[in-house]
This record gives C-alpha cells, sequence and structure tokens, in this order.
C-alpha cells in the first residue's frame, strides 16, 4: 500500500478500511482499477460501500494513471480546434436508480432463501425455492448485429473505432489481406483480459475439403474455374506452404502438421484459447488465424478454423447483451463454414452493410449481396432494422469533387472555394454524405421496398456515413467527432444494450414482487380467505380457456389460409420450378459457355444445394426451386409473423395481449388480501409470455425454411450422385442429373414442402395452447389450491422495500406490450 490509496482513504473519511486495504495489497494502479466486485470485498457494508463508489467514480477520470492531457495548441478562427481522443470516453451506465433497485432485489432474494432454508421440506416450499432460484439464473440471449460487406470496404478498421481499440481486429493495413472467418465480438465480464475462442471445423470435414481443392486444382478442362482453381490453392498453400499442392492426401492429413493446434485433433477440446494483456498483442497472434494474407511469413491456420470469438474487456456498457458478428466479405464453398453464416445471418436483429462510399450508391455488389441474403434475415430470420454504412469519407480531393460537372460553378463551389484547406475538404465531406444518404435512400426503396411491399422495411433503414481515420485523428484533424458518425453509430449500440440491460433488471424485480406476493398471500390466516381462492380459481381457470379459444381461432384462420396459398404455390411450382432452376441455377445465361461452371455446380452439390462464392454471392438451388412456395405466402406469413412492431393478424400481438385477469376481475379484487394472488398471477403471465414470444420466433424460422429443408431431402440423392461426376463432359452431366431428377421428383417434393409447412404450424400452435394450459394451470394450482397458514416466514419487510420499485417494472412491461 503505497501514500496515495493512504491519502485518498483519509481524504474520503474511509480511514478505517486502511489496514483492510493494505492487508489486499492494493496501490495506486490497482485503486484506479477497482470495480463494484473489489468494493464489495473491501467495504462489505452498503452504505459505506455506495458512498465509496460515488467518489471513486467521480475521482477516477481526474487521477488517470495515463498521465496529464496535454493542452491543445491554439488555432486562427478559420481553423477547427482538434478534438479530444475519444477511445476511452466512458458510455452511459445504467442508471443509479436501476442499480440500486436490483441489488434491493438481489437482496430480498437472498433473505427471503435464508429463511425458506430453515423451513421443514414441503412441497410448496420446494415450489418457492425453485421459482426464486430460477429468477437467478434466467438470461436472455444476446442480440447478434451482422457486420459484412466485400474485402477492403473497412469492416475491422469501422469495429475498431468503435469498441475504441484501434487494434483489436486485424485490419487490412496489407493490401493483400482480409478476414476469412466469422468473427464474433462480445464484452469480457469476468477480467481485464483480451481473449480469443477461436473454434476449428473437425478432422474429417478438412480432409473432405482437401478432396475437394485437390479435385478442382487437378482439372484439366480447358473451360475449368480459374477463381475456384486461386482459392483451393490459397488455402493448401496457407497451411501447408507452397510444396503443399502436389502432395497426396495421406501426406497432408499425418500428425506431424497440427502439431501447433493439438485442439484441432482433440476429439473433445476442439477450442484453442488465447489471452493477453492488450488487443494490439491479441490481434497479432490471431491474425494467422482469421486472415489470408501471403504476405505473412508465418503458417496460416485459418482454412481450419470455423469460428473465432474475441471477448475485449472494459466494453460493458457497450457489448454486455450485444454480439458484433463481422462476416467474411467472401465465401469458399466450405460446408461447415457456409452452414455456421447461414444459422447465424438468420439470428441477427440488425445489419450492417459496410461500403467505401466512393463506390456506395453505384456498386451493385452489396444489393446482391442483401437480395440473396434477405429471407434469411428477414422471413427466415428475425433481423429488425438494415443499416448502411458508408466508410472512408475523409478520402476526398476537393478540387476533383468541386470540378466535377455537377459541382462545377454552382454555389457550392463558389462557397467552398472562398474557404481554408480544411474548411473546404470538410465541406466537401459533408455534402458528399448528403448526397450518399439521399442516394441510399431512393436505392432501397427501389431494390427493397418496392420488389417486397409485403415487409415493412422502409421504416427501419438508415444510412450512417463514417470516417474511422478522423475519428481517431487527434492532431489537426478536419472533422469533429461528432461529423465522423461513429459517436452516433456507438450510441446506436449502447441503446441497444441498455434497453436490453433494463429490460432484465425490471423482469426481475417484477418476478421478485410476484413471489414475495404470494408468500405474503399464503401466510394469510384470513379464514374467508378459503371461499375467496376457490372461487377464483374457478373463474381464472374458465377465463383461461376462453382465452385459449381465441388463440385457436386466430392460427386456425391462418393455417386455412396459408393451406390455401401453399396449394397455389404448390401447383405454380410443379410447373415452372425446372424453367426457373436452370434459368438461375443450372444452365443461367450468364454462365452460357460454361467456363468453370462445372466446379460450381460440383461444389454446390457436395454442398447440398447451397453454395457462397469467393465474392460473396450466394447459390441456393433448394430455395430456387421453392421460390414459387415462396412467393404465395410470403405476404401473408409477414403479417403473421412481422419481425418489428406487430399486425392485427400478428400472433405475437395475441400473445401480448392475452391474459386470464380481466380489467373487471382485478377492480373487484384491489382492496382485498386475494390482490396479493393476482400479482403474482400476473408475473407468472408475462414470463410465460416473454417465453412464448421467444419460442414463436425461434419456430417461425423452423417454419420458413421448412419448405427449403423439404426440398433439399428430395435432392439429397441426386446431389450425392452428382458430386461424384468427373472427367470430360462433367458439367453437362450434372446437369442433365439435376434437370432429370427436378422433373421425375417436382410432385412429391413441393407435396411434401406443404404438408411440412403446414404441420409446422399446425405444432406451433399445439405447443402455444398447451404451454399456456399447463404452465398456468400450475400456477392456479400452486397459488389458490395451496392450504393457507403453513408457518412461512414474514415477508413484509421485504415486499415494503420492493413497492418503491414495484411501478417501474410495471411501467416498462407495459410500454412494451
Amino acid at each position: 500500500m503505497d501514500n496515495f490509496v493512504r491519502d485518498k482513504l483519509t481524504e474520503w473519511n474511509f480511514s478505517e478500511y486502511i489496514d483492510r486495504f493494505k492487508d489486499e495489497e492494493i496501490d495506486k494502479e490497482s485503486f484506479l482499477l477497482l470495480d463494484e466486485k473489489a468494493f464489495a470485498n473491501l467495504i462489505p457494508k452498503l452504505g459505506p460501500r455506495y458512498k465509496f463508489q460515488e467518489k471513486h467514480k467521480a475521482a477516477a477520470p481526474s487521477i488517470s494513471p495515463q498521465g496529464k492531457r496535454k493542452n491543445p495548441p491554439t488555432f486562427p478562427s478559420t481553423s477547427t480546434p482538434p478534438k479530444q481522443p475519444c477511445f476511452s470516453k466512458p458510455t452511459q451506465p445504467t442508471s443509479k436508480f436501476e442499480r440500486q433497485a436490483m441489488k434491493a432485489a438481489e437482496t430480498c432474494v437472498t433473505q427471503v432463501l435464508e429463511k425458506l432454508k430453515t423451513l421443514p421440506k414441503k412441497e410448496f416450499i420446494d415450489y418457492l425455492k425453485g421459482k426464486m432460484t430460477k429468477l437467478r439464473t434466467g438470461v436472455k440471449n444476446k442480440v447478434l448485429v451482422g457486420v459484412f460487406g466485400k474485402t477492403g470496404a473497412g469492416k475491422s478498421s469501422l469495429i475498431n473505432a468503435i469498441l475504441g481499440e484501434p487494434n483489436c481486429l486485424p485490419n487490412g493495413a496489407n493490401i493483400s489481406a482480409c478476414t476469412s472467418v466469422m468473427i464474433q465480438v462480445e464484452a469480457n465480464m469476468t477480467n481485464y483480459s483480451y481473449e480469443a475462442e477461436i473454434e476449428f471445423i473437425s478432422k474429417k470435414e478438412w480432409e473432405d475439403d482437401i478432396k475437394s481443392h485437390q479435385d478442382v486444382m487437378s482439372d484439366e478442362n480447358d473451360n475449368k474455374n480459374e477463381e475456384l482453381v486461386r482459392v483451393a490453392t490459397a488455402k493448401i498453400q496457407a497451411f501447408y506452404g507452397k510444396y503443399g499442392v502436389g502432395k497426396s492426401l495421406k501426406d497432408l492429413m499425418k500428425g506431424e502438421h497440427f502439431r501447433e493446434i493439438p485442439e484441432f485433433l482433440s476429439p473433445t477440446n476442439t477450442v484453442k484459447m488465447i489471452s493477453c494483456g492488450t488487443a494490439s498483442e491479441l490481434s497479432g497472434k490471431i491474425a494467422c488465424y482469421t486472415r489470408s494474407d501471403n504476405k505473412m511469413e508465418v503458417k496460416h491456420y485459418w482454412p481450419l478454423v470455423k469460428c473465432v470469438t474475441i471477448k475485449v474487456p472494459n466494453t460493458k456498457e457497450l457489448l454486455e447483451h450485444i454480439v458484433l458478428l463481422d462476416l467474411p466479405g467472401t465465401g469458399d464453398c466450405n460446408k461447415t463454414r457456409d452452414n455456421m453464416w447461414k444459422s447465424h445471418l438468420s439470428q441477427c436483429s440488425s445489419v450492417w452493410i459496410v461500403n467505401d462510399i466512393q463506390r456506395a450508391a453505384s456498386e451493385r455488389e452489396p444489393w446482391m449481396i442483401l437480395e440473396s441474403s434477405f429471407s434469411y434475415l428477414i422471413q427466415g430470420g428475425e433481423c429488425e432494422n438494415i443499416t448502411f454504412i458508408c466508410t472512408k469519407t475523409d478520402d476526398i480531393n476537393p478540387k476533383n469533387y468541386l470540378g466535377s460537372p455537377v459541382l462545377k460553378n454552382t454555389e457550392l463551389h463558389l462557397d467552398l472555394e472562398k474557404k481554408g484547406a480544411a474548411e473546404r475538404k470538410r465541406g466537401c465531406i459533408q455534402h458528399r454524405n448528403e448526397q450518399a444518404k439521399i442516394m441510399l435512400g431512393e436505392r432501397f426503396n427501389d431494390e427493397v421496398v418496392k420488389k417486397k411491399p409485403f415487409i415493412q422495411m422502409e421504416k427501419i433503414f438508415q444510412v450512417f456515413t463514417v470516417s474511422a481515420e478522423e475519428f481517431q485523428n487527434d492532431e489537426n484533424p478536419i472533422l469533429e467527432q461528432e461529423q465522423t458518425e461513429i459517436p452516433q453509430l456507438k450510441q446506436v449500440l449502447e441503446d441497444m444494450n441498455e434497453r436490453h440491460s433494463k429490460t432484465a433488471v425490471k423482469d426481475y424485480i417484477s418476478g421478485v414482487y410476484g413471489i414475495l406476493s404470494l408468500i405474503k398471500a399464503a401466510n394469510s390466516n384470513d379464514s374467508t380467505m378459503v371461499e375467496m381462492k376457490s372461487n377464483m380459481y374457478q373463474l381464472l381457470k374458465d377465463s383461461l380457456e376462453e382465452q385459449l379459444s381465441t388463440i385457436t381461432s386466430l392460427m386456425t384462420k391462418h393455417y386455412n389460409d396459408l393451406k390455401k396459398l401453399l396449394s397455389e404455390g404448390v401447383a405454380n411450382s410443379k410447373k415452372s420450378c425446372l424453367q426457373i432452376a436452370k434459368e438461375k441455377v443450372i444452365t443461367p445465361e450468364a454462365r452460357k459457355d460454361g467456363r468453370g461452371y462445372h466446379r460450381t455446380l460440383s461444389s454446390l452439390c457436395r454442398n447440398k444445394g447451397f453454395c457462397r462464392s469467393t465474392n460473396g454471392d450466394i447459390t441456393d438451388l433448394n430455395k430456387t426451386l421453392a421460390e414459387s412456395m415462396y412467393a404465395a405466402i410470403n405476404e401473408k406469413f409477414a403479417l403473421i409473423f412481422p419481425n418489428a412492431g406487430t399486425t392485427g393478424e400478428s400472433i405475437y400481438k395475441k400473445i401480448c395481449n392475452f391474459s386470464i385477469i380481466s380489467d373487471n376481475m382485478a377492480k373487484e379484487w384491489e382492496n382485498t388480501p386475494m390482490s396479493l394472488y393476482l400479482m403474482f398471477l400476473t408475473t407468472e403471465e408475462n414470463f410465460l409470455k416473454d417465453k412464448l414470444k421467444r419460442d414463436v420466433l425461434l419456430r417461425k424460422k423452423v417454419i420458413y425454411e421448412s419448405l427449403t429443408d423439404e426440398v433439399q431431402i428430395i435432392m439429397c440423392p441426386c446431389y450425392e450422385e452428382a458430386s461424384k461426376i468427373s472427367g470430360k463432359g462433367t458439367l453437362k452431366k450434372t446437369q442433365e442429373l439435376l434437370v432429370k431428377h427436378i422433373d421425375s421428383s417436382k410432385n412429391p417434393m413441393f407435396d411434401n414442402a406443404q404438408k411440412k409447412m403446414l404441420e409446422g404450424f399446425e405444432n406451433l400452435r399445439e405447443y402455444i395452447e398447451q404451454t399456456l394450459r399447463t404452465e398456468l394451470l400450475e400456477s392456479l394450482k400452486r397459488s389458490l389450491k395451496t392450504p393457507n397458514s403453513l408457518s412461512l416466514p414474514d415477508v413484509s419487510e421485504q415486499l415494503e422495500n420492493m413497492e418503491t420499485y414495484k411501478m417501474l417494472a410495471l411501467r416498462e412491461r407495459t410500454s412494451q406490450i
């Protein structure tokens, strides 16, 4: 312990804890790094601890070990003063009130559980303990934000800027480098290290990959696909070196090649852990696992990697409930990575499309990727927001920009020509940013809104124009930090994270209050409650059946509507599927010469009908075959399962409005002891509805994809046979086989697909009804069929303490519904 710590404790009137800090060897550096867990250990009592936390929080920035900030230089009035560094800027914390509420609720749970442990073992006691324990362990799923764009668009630099870590994700400092695997970025909530979890594909998958690559490289056909040859060669050379190309499969699979990554060969532990003290150190160590770079003089392991998860410390307020998913800009027709790509895409609540601003409005590729990914994101996913991010906005030549035919001699041109160099460049940047936002909004309207009118996406599309370079520029920057729009993007994540955090806190508080209400009600000795409980039980049980009938009615209507639309889709599919499949996949006009296309079809067949190309394009023969069926149901499906908001036909809305407790019933029992039972049952209803909404979302994705899945099942024997075709005439033989199989199988294929989707929807109806009936009857039984006077602990004090926070939880619940 040094004098700094001793002086601070004395200054803040905490000298009584000097010995405690001394025993723990707290010096100045560790003092500044103290967190809530350390506070609890050093100062056990809540009152003094809260006071110390507030003083420590207020003083920490002014006594930061990073040293004094230099005074900014003075500038002429026409210049823009430099902005302050923003990497360590704290984000908006969860409110003090919410922290206090959560702490109070946790204290209540601890106190009541301790009291329950002393009671004789009974079924009702065990039920109460189980409910309270479940509250503690209930964890909501994290929100996934998918970030994708072509190689060189600046995804990694963008994420680094948002994190405040310039060197966290390896970025394209080398023009030959690009991210080749999926990277998940999340908060490290356990320590202050920068950690990476590297998950490998299986040994069998790598062996299959090598066979496929060797087939491609050995292709002597004049029309071979040079791009596939390049990718295959690059992957083999990345791991084995330049001499690996000519070796046999047996030689390439020898254990000696995998000595440095024993996790790859392990049958149980296929994840490699790396922990570092700084972001730069971690970035250097994981580069060979994430990036293809022919300039790196080290062995590359990325061909064997399925996914990398990076955990960043000190990002709780930004990423506690958020995962940033950096999706590679290219594909390599690897089955494992392709399946993971589809799965993760369908889990994204928000998607960021990143592109260089100079190509953002004119380039077709990002829109093609969005178009081909749309069904995985929206109908077969849970995406609520699409954001287009234009990067590198600072990369502009004012002279060329103002001298363009569109701007030359305009008012803007004449006005900016009078300004200084910095102000002129800033004006050009801002003007181009505004124009980009207008053009991209129009492009989105043309490419998405008009083509897919059944998806209400125009309200949740937004554009950001960012400059990671200027955001990190602390010496004579051209743009203010707000003008780089990185802070606005951070705010989007912070708001998303905070909403998730607030919901979790309020749900917990509401749950605690409900259980305390049940304990207090069950502890009553009022003899008149026996009859009242019996009456309430029957009323609520009848109400349950009445409310369930409304769900049955709505879902039966939806079932019949879907059945009619699917029948139309089946008829159209049987007529047109072969023509559509030929035009889009089997014999596309763009590949009429067949040059190398046999390898694309072979890759697609090996991957059961799906393939992502080296430029990110998606080819999905199964979904193409089911195209007419999807066209028939898409509008109705979007009304039944909207991703954002609710519709009059929405199942989510029906679940939200479901309640066995009517307003009249609540009013009738309002001023009686029975209101405590209603409070418990209301809480049970809300938790159950939250669970059902999440389950419906997951089942909705399965239902939507069931059409494609059934098509794939029928097509699999053909894919397996086609993947074995080789030698002269491979393309023609593969095409003929696919055409013949589709033509002969189309009737059972589409009939089965219709049957499967309708079965899935009917199973969903049964699941919703059964879950609501079973769970609520159990809650009714536990609360209203349990005898009173069980000698339960007195929770009046805890209930009174929680009363302060009850209305906050109820208001949040009401606003969400």
